[in-house]
């Protein structure tokens, strides 16, 4: 009888166990996004008071509209540089461990409660002042050469005629063309006639849809693919780097992203000339997406539906730059001679005891990233496989980078989530240390 009620009691346990297992995963997982938006929010708090790194705009001008809503909401006391420095770095790798544990649970957890999550990190960092650079009032500046003072930044640089624009002293691209695409570049008009504080804030709110899409079609990929939508939206949107550095600086690389995904959806979804076109939109958007272009359209089932939206979207964008600009390209090249001491051209610089990234160094990894290109265009073409091709080749287009930021991981993370094997998702986190 007691052995009995022993075997008994022992099923009860074990039936139990995973019950809690089950009962407890998306409560874990629910707390570590929570402590992401959480780490997000303190990080914002901290920028909006005094001068500190992680604000630089604010050490030129302190505006309400710049940091509105959180700037009378905690200590007027101003922490030291160090303490910020410890301060971030601890949110970070908490951060850090809250993403892993999140991606671990995410498949447990519904759907809806990780997308909240998401919407309300990015709404916190929305609402920030831009957070350790100052690119979104270099955005607002070449905006304005053109919409309001008719200089085309393309010709141009700001100091030629920016000096008493009410821009110039809080941006720092004074002596630089505009890099950025002329697709970005004629959406920006569209902002300028704002001031300063509109198009400041409706580039925001831009941003913030634009990165919600980016997120929506993650979701979308995960499904058709039959991968988590859970786990490959936390890991491409919740990045800690990403979020801090990408999301909080305010940059414009969601605004390319969306392009791609949009395409790789409709690509996978047999509407290969809107995917086609999406993806000429990409390269408009933002250039370093031109060596992609090839690759998407070879990767495609049907290949003359996508010739044929990639040749109408380029011509109607190409149209209407010319107009706007002319025949005047961005700046790319110039861009292109800028150095980040960690980024891999310069390291290997080092290694080779060039100095850094010599223009031999970065002639050898232009060679390399056009070999990608021929390569992953000849392995799109034969698999009639997008993914993997074009992942290969923004990993390649990461590593030959010279101006490198941790934000790039942008561009990397939907190919971790989409990408079959353990060789890619290896190469990149290398790559991403």
């Amino acid at each position: 009888m007691e052995a009995a009620v022993t075997t008994a009691r022992t099923r009860l346990r074990r039936r139990r166990l995973p019950v809690t297992r089950a009962m407890l995963a998306p409560a874990g997982a629910s707390i570590a996004l929570g402590a992401i938006a959480a780490g997000c929010l303190l990080v914002v708090l901290a920028s909006v008071h005094g001068r500190s790194f992680l604000a630089p705009t604010l050490h030129r001008t302190h505006p309400g509209w710049m940091t509105w809503p959180f700037g009378d909401l905690w200590s007027r006391h101003r922490p030291d540089r160090q303490t910020l420095q410890t301060g971030l770095l601890v949110a970070l790798v908490g951060m850090t461990a809250c993403y892993l544990l999140a991606l671990w649970l995410a498949p447990r957890v519904r759907l809806a409660v990780v997308g909240a999550l998401v919407a309300l990190t990015y709404v916190i960092l929305f609402l920030s002042p831009p957070l350790l650079l100052t690119d979104v009032f270099n955005y607002v500046e070449y905006s304005r050469m053109g919409a309001i003072h008719g200089i085309n930044p393309y010709t141009h640089i700001p100091a030629m005629g920016m000096r008493h624009d009410p821009v110039w002293k809080i941006s720092n691209w004074h002596h630089l063309r505009s890099p950025y695409g002329p697709a970005f570049t004629l959406m920006t008009y569209a902002l300028a006639p704002l001031g300063v504080a509109g198009a400041y804030w409706g580039y925001k709110a831009l941003l913030l849809g634009v990165s919600l899409a980016c997120a929506w079609l993650v979701v979308l990929i995960a499904r058709r693919l039959g991968r988590s939508p859970g786990r490959a939206v936390v890991l491409v949107m919740l990045n800690p780097l990403v979020l801090i550095y990408g999301a909080g600086g305010q940059h414009m690389d969601p605004f390319n992203l969306v392009f791609l995904l949009a395409a790789i959806y409709l690509g996978l979804t047999y509407r290969e000339a809107i995917g086609s076109a999406a993806v000429a939109a990409a390269a408009a958007v933002k250039a370093s997406a031109a060596a992609l272009v090839p690759v998407a359209v070879a990767g495609t089932h049907r290949r003359r539906q996508s010739l044929v939206g990639f040749a109408v979207g380029a011509a109607l964008l190409g149209a209407a730059v010319l107009v706007a600009f002319g025949p005047h390209l961005p700046a790319v090249r110039a861009q292109s001679r800028l150095v980040t001491p960690y980024s891999i051209p310069n390291v290997l610089g080092w290694l080779a005891g060039q100095g850094g990234e010599t223009a031999a160094v970065r002639s050898v990894c232009h060679a390399i990233l056009a070999l990608a290109v021929v390569a992953c265009t000849v392995w799109a073409w034969r698999t009639r496989d997008m993914i993997a091709p074009l992942g290969w080749l923004t990993l390649a287009t990461v590593v030959t980078l010279g101006w490198d930021m941790p934000w790039y991981l942008l561009w990397l993370l939907p190919f971790v989530a989409f990408v079959r094997g353990r060789a890619f998702r290896i190469a990149s986190v290398v790559v991403a240390l």
